[in-house]
């Protein structure tokens, strides 16, 4: 079998607490990769993830970017991670994988991934523990997203309950959608664990 690009490496042994996912249709690549490394760089080891989303580009760049995001998380401590393409997580040897709703369960993607981290979007608070992933992205939360409206902040404590009840309490819940440095902090009183960002993490110069 042809090894993975980047080797595997040990992953970071504490949980992310923000999620940062890419989006050059947003800020180009290279300044993208600038401001993900400052931000890296500060924030304490292992507390950060890198999720490579950026489907509308081919996959020859995708990995491109895929493997200069890789060298950066590696050197600062940090989680990688890629949505959806488990073959593209695995040639980069990223230390998690992202489930849209609309992409395979978490068992079917198991078969390949093996017992790798595991985060699946969702939309439903009551729907959270049906992920069975290591990690549940629940949105929108604050502000609308992609035409839906926001859940709000009840939402994150509602998945929150589900998650217990169903014995899934280990699970990372985390809220996007509207999250910025004014909100995070409500969602995270409000049951979630960690954040994910894209324009509050990439669109300023000092992140």
């Amino acid at each position: 079998m042809t090894p993975p690009l980047a080797p595997a490496a040990p992953r970071p042994a504490v949980r992310p607490r923000l999620i940062v996912i890419t989006d050059t249709t947003r800020i180009a690549a290279e300044l993208l990769l600038t401001r993900v490394d400052a931000l890296a760089a500060r924030a304490r080891p292992g507390t950060v993830m890198i999720q490579l989303r950026d489907r509308e580009l081919d996959l020859a760049a995708r990995l491109a970017l895929g493997l200069r995001l890789r060298e950066i998380t590696r050197a600062r401590g940090q989680w990688f991670a890629v949505n959806d393409r488990i073959d593209l997580a695995l040639w980069l040897a990223a230390d998690g994988l992202h489930l849209g709703e609309a992409s395979v369960s978490v068992p079917e993607a198991r078969q390949l991934w093996g017992d790798g981290w595991i985060s699946r979007a969702c939309h439903d608070p009551e729907a959270a523990a049906a992920a069975g992933a290591d990690a549940v992205i629940l949105s929108p939360i604050v502000a609308p997203r992609k035409g839906s409206p926001a859940l709000g902040l009840g939402a994150l404590a509602r998945a929150r309950r589900r998650l217990v009840a169903e014995q899934r309490g280990e699970a990372l819940l985390v809220a996007l959608g509207g999250v910025t440095e004014a909100t995070a902090g409500a969602c995270l009183a409000a049951g979630a664990g960690a954040v994910a960002a894209i324009g509050a993490a990439l669109d300023r110069e000092d992140p």
